[in-house]
């Protein structure tokens, strides 16, 4: 290790800095330090317990992972006190529940919406067009109807951004490719085939929400960690950081997960690099939570989540507290989790967003009126989606060029702003190899 007595500060206590500070541990280094602005661990993925017993993540996260690292310190840390459920997702539309992914279920929709989607399935065969965007991607792979119904609103929802200013080379196996065959063959024998995607069964604490793996570090790196600091400026150059408390500390190698256009921006790079950083475009997010006495609904049990396409709902998705874990609720109560996006190419009015909610629920007699509503949960998310927008990766590869030759390693859903390895798992890994790389270790 030729970097045994430097010392490495890690900004920002979410799943990347906790990977890093992981490996540092792992690995028996000693000179490093973790500071983060709130009095706890854990990020975009903290779980909030509120005076009435309910538990509410920043939307729905859950574990699953492809990295058999990552997986065995999840069984390590969490010592079986979790449960693993099926990921048992629908699409609302219609007034009906139609099984995720939608292309393998359109049975379900409208004569006249069924063969609007085959229509555009059987013209897509054979396409060789190269697509331009995001919006082309999907209409060249999934075709006109398919995109009419679920691609577009949905993805238009999420983004909160154009669809045709966005790339589409982050898609991978987030976007579940469209197959004319399996298809029909759904239709015609009406099968059912839910099972699609890398997270079908998944992970979940069984006390404390998602964010409770993620505070159980908290103990495990103990006298490491400096809590209720915020993050002000940083001298490149002297490679000095300071404090809004008034703080001062050295470094000889960065590890940021702040969003690295806020982490530029409040440097002493050159105008140049700062212009860059502030291409890099982002939506923000607010998530609703109500709670209500009594049983859960009967349409909504056994169900993780829905995602609404229709664009009557300002919401993208829905997800079932209680399904993650029975303890996210007290006995005798249910609750149902709402995430909206917005940005400037998108505003939202958060008393309308409100009341759409409600009319949604009134509709489907889950509630009678506002005053059944006994638990009322709000949270506001800054960065919410890092946008993949047509010249990110331009954009962020001279930005991570230029850190990386200062030593600083951008990593994190915000800090390395790439969505498609900006999952829990992925930015913990990131963390894990920033460190391998600094520390020339495996």
């Amino acid at each position: 290790m030729t970097s045994k007595f430097k010392k490495i500060i890690i900004l920002g206590g979410g799943p990347a800095g906790i990977g890093a500070a992981w490996r540092l541990k792992e690995l028996s280094y000693k000179n490093w330090e973790l500071y983060e602005k709130e009095n706890f661990l854990g990020g975009l993925s903290s779980s909030f317990k509120d005076d009435k017993g309910f538990v509410w993540d920043n939307g729905g996260h859950i574990y699953f992972s492809k990295s058999d690292y990552f997986n065995k310190l999840f069984d390590k840390v969490m010592a079986g006190d979790f449960y693993k459920k099926l990921r048992k997702q629908f699409i609302f539309i219609n007034n009906s529940y139609l099984p995720y992914p939608f292309q393998n279920h359109i049975r379900y929709l409208r004569p006249q919406q069924i063969f609007e989607c085959l229509r555009g399935m059987i013209k897509i065969q054979n396409n060789n067009k190269k697509p331009k965007n995001f919006l082309e991607f999907n209409l060249f792979s999934a075709g006109e109807g398919i995109v009419k119904y679920f691609l577009g609103p949905y993805n238009e929802k999420i983004w909160a951004w154009p669809l045709d200013k966005l790339s589409y080379s982050w898609a991978g196996e987030r976007v579940s490719i469209v197959n004319l065959e399996e298809a029909l063959e759904n239709i015609i024998l009406m099968k059912e085939e839910a099972s699609w995607g890398p997270n079908y069964y998944f992970k979940y604490p069984k006390k404390g929400g998602s964010g409770a793996f993620w505070r159980s570090f908290e103990k495990i790196f103990k006298n490491r960690l400096n809590f209720n600091i915020e993050f002000e400026k940083v001298d490149i150059k002297n490679k000095t950081i300071y404090f809004k408390d008034k703080s001062v500390i050295n470094y000889d190698y960065l590890i940021s997960t702040l969003p690295i256009n806020f982490l530029v921006e409040n440097s002493n790079l050159r105008a140049s690099i700062k212009k860059t950083a502030k291409n890099l475009k982002y939506n923000s997010g607010i998530v609703f939570g109500i709670g209500s006495k009594g049983e859960l609904p009967p349409e909504l049990q056994n169900k993780v989540a829905l995602y609404f396409p229709e664009k009557k709902y300002c919401f993208h998705r829905m997800t079932v507290p209680s399904y993650f874990s029975p303890q996210n609720v007290p006995k005798g109560y249910w609750a149902l989790d709402f995430e909206i996006s917005h940005s400037f190419k998108k505003r939202l009015n958060k008393n309308e967003a409100l009341k759409n909610i409600f009319d949604y629920l009134k509709e489907n007699k889950f509630i009678k009126n506002q005053q059944a509503v006994v638990n009322f949960y709000k949270r506001n998310i800054k960065y919410f989606y890092p946008i993949p927008t047509l010249d990110r990766d331009k954009n962020l590869n001279k930005l991570q060029k230029e850190l990386k030759e200062n030593h600083i390693y951008s990593i994190g859903r915000f800090g390395a702003w790439k969505y498609e390895i900006g999952n829990m798992d992925h930015s913990f890994m990131q963390g894990v190899e920033s460190i391998n790389k600094i520390l020339k270790t495996n």
